[in-house]
């Protein structure tokens, strides 16, 4: 499995971080990223593209139709509450010719969540329960009954609550492991020298890693430490061997260590 992306709907309004509450749901946005990219790199499954699509029909259509087509899992977060802008079931529906039909057991779940709260179930409540059709209808944690629900064999919606898009996605570990086959490998080189003193060396062991699907990134560390640490050397594939061993070249050719603090 080689292409992967997630398709992040959020509204327009959050690109501009000027207020309190555009601040929050910007840092929301990145929960989503951050999330989504840990899980399905610990699966051994490449994120390769990420979007953020405005509350528009057409953009969204436009997006999941052409990710649909050229990757083999999107996901989707956001967009599918009780609201006017609420629209990522029906764009989505419409984007592969499908209708929008009420499942009878979501709903009938939400109603009854509705009447613990003593209150009524009402055409925004409904919302929530009606999805693309055909679709499947994923409910791999038991004790949930907001389904996960995929089209066109590759898209996958899930909520934009943070705490329930986590749990949902977590749900699928076992799904999305058989489809990565193993996991990937990463190790990670602190060096005191900077990224252009060791531009060569890293373009020359890229060069002998791309044999072995082995990916080598560096990124600058800024600011001041007691290690006098310039430039962190990421090193990552799926064969431990010789992750293991272009890791050592590169640390002997910049003069580097094992990097043991990685947030990542």
């Amino acid at each position: 499995m080689k292409y992967f992306l997630e398709r992040q709907k959020i509204p327009t309004r959050i690109t501009w971080v000027n207020n309190k509450k555009k601040q929050t749901f910007f840092f929301i946005n990145f929960f989503f990223f951050f999330f989504l990219a840990t899980t399905l790199f610990n699966l051994g499954i490449e994120l390769k593209t990420i979007q953020v699509v405005a509350d528009e029909v057409e953009a969204i259509k436009k997006s999941v139709i052409e990710l649909s087509s050229q990757h083999d899992l999107v996901f989707t977060s956001g967009g599918i509450g009780p609201t006017h802008d609420d629209i990522t079931y029906e764009s989505i529906a419409s984007a592969f010719g499908l209708n929008m039909k009420v499942d009878d057991s979501t709903y009938n779940y939400i109603e009854a969540q509705i009447k613990k709260r003593g209150k009524v179930m009402t055409k925004h409540h409904a919302r929530m329960a009606t999805f693309p059709s055909p679709a499947i209808l994923l409910r791999e944690r038991k004790d949930i009954q907001i389904p996960i629900v995929m089209v066109n064999q590759n898209v996958y919606i899930l909520p934009g609550i943070p705490s329930l898009f986590k749990i949902l996605l977590d749900s699928l570990h076992f799904k999305l492991q058989s489809l990565s086959g193993s996991k990937f490998y990463r190790t990670e080189i602190a060096t005191s020298q900077s990224e252009v003193v060791i531009a060569d060396t890293l373009s020359k062991a890229q060069s002998n890693a791309d044999l072995f699907g082995i990916k080598i990134g560096s990124y600058p560390f800024w600011g001041k430490n007691v290690d006098n640490i310039r430039v962190i050397v990421n090193v990552s594939g799926k064969n431990e061997l010789k992750v293991n061993q272009i890791t050592e070249t590169i640390i002997a050719e910049i003069k580097g260590w094992p990097y043991l603090k990685s947030r990542l």
